[in-house]
């Protein structure tokens, strides 16, 4: 007997392998008996058949390699799709210029001919980019993430952004927030709350969860971060409270997992706070191996200045490690100061030491806000449930349509 798929979804803008909190949705969504097709450049491996591949080719090749694939997609398009061309085509039609037309169209032409009952887009800048692809009557679902709705709008040089995600906001049949903070900066921006659903970042317990044995005191003090290297983390106020942390008697070793532009910047600055001896940048990590770092962490360190709710802070969490967080975007949501960890000011080195140093001097207090930060990843933050709340979501935009 043929089981009928619950509904047909295609993922859009993003490249493979995608994020890993991503990357675990879609395979929820696939193992729940949803037909998932991803739009890439690059054919998905490692999904053993679970998912679809719509090829979306990169622009970033040779000219001969770029008019080759282009030549394939429209000869597709035509033969598939030749109604959705004329939809497609009088926005085209506007973009200035045969190079940019010509990539517009490498942009569109993979979604000509294709059928699904919903398009979504992880990344609300992906569909900005493939604005016309909402008029081929297929409802469309975006996600808004921290930056992109709280940092980005803000930047002189990129005021183009926000009549976008004012347009995304006005096509989408329903946007997605990962925490009400981002839901908030993004109705100041256009969003109509009644197209919106919060639906928090997730992990799984059974992956993310503490040591074997309980971790005991040794003598040092140890602190874990993990995320890209940008300026947005707060890189700099986390090794400024570290210093302080260390002038305060305590032996602290602050282990940084990531990479990213900015690695350059934070070796300088540990350097210049002369914390070689404390700090250890470890570069990107397997995930097994983050979950290995934090379960041997006394404390995880979120500096950042913007974020929605941070997935590797959750992961900590799972892994019973209490949080000292700057209370960004929607980190309140997820940590209650005093309960699973400590919230302190953003751009703050000095409470965030005293936050560490509270915790470094009391065993008894970490292991019981280790504890209750277990317990509300396993209630509030399992990807179970938010594999749920996202077929509930696509359920009811199908319904609408």
């Amino acid at each position: 007997m043929v089981v009928k798929p619950k509904f047909r979804l295609l993922v859009a803008g993003i490249n493979w392998p995608p994020e890993t909190f991503l990357r675990r949705l879609l395979d929820g969504l696939a193992e729940a008996g949803v037909a998932v097709t991803v739009a890439t450049a690059e054919r998905p491996c490692g999904t053993q058949g679970r998912m679809n591949w719509l090829p979306a080719p990169s622009w970033e090749s040779s000219p001969g390699l770029r008019l080759a694939r282009l030549a394939g997609l429209a000869a597709r398009a035509v033969m598939w799709g030749a109604q959705d061309l004329t939809v497609l085509a009088p926005a085209v039609r506007q973009v200035s210029g045969l190079a940019h037309k010509l990539r517009a169209w490498n942009q569109l032409l993979p979604f000509a001919g294709g059928r699904w009952d919903v398009i979504y887009f992880p990344w609300n800048s992906a569909a900005i980019d493939r604005l016309p692809v909402f008029d081929l009557g297929c409802p469309v679902v975006i996600s808004c993430r921290g930056t992109q709705v709280s940092v980005s709008p803000h930047n002189p040089a990129r005021e183009d952004i926000c009549v976008g995600l004012r347009d995304t906001f006005r096509q989408a049949a329903a946007v997605h927030c990962v925490s009400e903070a981002t839901l908030k900066d993004a109705c100041q921006l256009g969003l109509d709350p009644a197209k919106a659903t919060v639906i928090r970042p997730a992990v799984e317990p059974e992956i993310f969860r503490p040591a074997s044995s309980p971790r005991t005191p040794n003598g040092v003090f140890s602190v874990v971060t993990v995320g890209t290297l940008n300026w947005i983390k707060g890189h700099e106020w986390a090794l400024q409270a570290i210093r302080r942390v260390a002038d305060s008697g305590i032996h602290v070793r602050f282990d940084i997992i990531g990479d990213g532009l900015d690695r350059q910047r934070v070796l300088y600055t540990i350097s210049d706070l002369a914390l070689e001896n404390h700090v250890r940048c470890l570069g990107g990590l397997a995930p097994e191996e983050v979950c290995r770092h934090l379960q041997q962490a006394d404390v995880f360190l979120l500096s950042s200045l913007s974020e929605g709710i941070s997935n590797a802070a959750l992961e900590a969490m799972a892994c019973a490690v209490p949080v000292v967080t700057t209370e960004c975007g929607g980190m309140s949501e997820a940590v209650t100061h005093g309960v699973e960890g400590l919230v302190v000011p953003v751009r703050d080195a000095e409470a965030m030491a005293a936050a560490l140093v509270k915790l470094a001097g009391d065993f008894p207090m970490r292991q019981r806000m280790g504890q209750a930060a277990r317990a509300r990843v396993e209630s509030e933050f399992h990807l179970h449930r938010q594999i749920a709340q996202w077929l509930d979501l696509f359920r009811k935009v199908l319904d609408k349509n």
